[in-house]
């Protein structure tokens, strides 16, 4: 420790290669190196900073050699009352590591994370308190490409019960398009009843239609989200899982006339039974349909169901007995000049099986 409380970790450096020897017949060999050091510094107690830096070098089969690097920083605080995380990051257009993933290339970054929450000693209210998220991207040319910057509140209660509220407001840009969106979201919760979990969420605002229907481009529309969990054990082993999530998007109200682009409709039912300790019973059946306005969006409309059912005879982790069945349906016909065509409902079985699978572990 230095004379200023400061406690450093131990910094490391690191270097990967990976080289590709192609045939003959091909161009040539390839690599990708990439050198990184790091560092995490205990400043005090609560305050923590981390620091990165790396260097790539990479000769393609084809094109000219890359080189770049990227860099990056945080500085974090975590406490039971008081958090924040500051972030940075820089990648370089031209880094490049096979062996990683990097997906997104050419940005400057920014985020900035905090939260406060109060925990009072008595009463229904466990905790209760503001978030604060801000961020924002440039590329190495200094053009803005999206920031956003939201407000969440949170509210927990015995039970446990809890609620989730939060606005948004962001930019982006895509396809050389900037766009300004908004959303307002709500998260509800509830496990009270003992042989009842309720989840409800709804969300709603402003997004673009990144798929617009051929020969026109990306625009902002407006979306409303919403799903619905309900998690049911009125015996002992049985449990009932029902779920209901909903998509919309539709034009805008200056559009003449308004217009939906498209709704989802997904609801699944899962049953599961527990016979005894070894023997259960799985039942899972799902409706999926996609119904789309093919005048503004690019996307086909499709319904679909399927059913599965496992049973299983589990006598412990690595030795079991499976038996399964699945089936699905969809809103497809055959015909004979055209092919598969677009009917009204899943009717047309397009997929089933049945199987059997053993395993046995042998201990020594």
């Amino acid at each position: 420790m230095d004379s200023k409380g400061c406690r450093r970790a131990a910094t490391f450096s690191s270097f990967h290669t990976a080289r590709s020897q192609a045939p003959a017949s091909w161009i040539g060999p390839s690599f990708n190196r990439v050198a990184s050091a790091d560092t995490r510094l205990r400043l005090n107690p609560r305050w923590f900073f981390q620091g990165q830096a790396a260097v790539s070098d990479t000769e393609p089969i084809d094109g000219e050699p890359l080189r770049d690097a990227t860099y990056s920083a945080n500085l974090s605080r975590d406490s039971r009352g008081f958090s924040y995380q500051l972030d940075y990051t820089d990648i370089g257009k031209d880094f490049r590591t096979t062996l990683g993933f990097i997906p997104r290339t050419d940005i400057r970054q920014a985020t900035q994370f905090m939260s406060y929450r109060w925990r009072p000693k008595g009463g229904a209210f466990l905790s209760y308190g503001p978030n604060s998220f801000v961020q924002a991207t440039w590329d190495h040319k200094g053009e803005l490409q999206d920031w956003t910057v939201r407000y969440p509140f949170e509210v927990n209660l015995k039970g446990p019960t809890g609620a989730f509220v939060r606005r948004t407001e962001s930019m982006e840009r895509f396809g050389g398009i900037e766009f300004r969106e908004h959303e307002n979201l709500i998260v509800f919760f509830t496990s009270y009843l003992r042989w009842m979990d309720v989840n409800v969420f709804t969300a709603s605002g402003a997004r673009p239609n990144f798929y617009p229907a051929a020969g026109a481009l990306p625009f902002l529309a407006n979306f409303r989200d919403a799903q619905v969990s309900l998690t049911f054990r009125p015996v002992s082993g049985l449990l009932l899982d029902e779920t209901y999530i909903y998509s919309h998007l539709g034009s805008r109200p200056d559009a003449d006339p308004k217009r939906t682009i498209f709704d989802n409709h997904i609801v699944r039912s899962r049953v599961n039974y527990q016979f005894t300790r070894e023997w259960s019973l799985r039942a899972i059946f799902d409706y999926n349909a996609v119904l789309p306005n093919p005048s503004l969006v690019a996307l086909d409309r499709t319904k679909h169901l399927s059913a599965d059912v496992l049973l299983t005879y589990l006598i412990h982790p690595g030795t079991a007995l499976y038996v399964g069945y699945t089936d699905g349906y969809d809103s497809l016909a055959i015909d004979p000049v055209s092919g598969l065509v677009p009917i009204r409902n899943p009717t047309t079985s397009t997929g089933r099986q049945f199987f059997v699978k053993t395993s046995y572990l042998f201990r020594f």
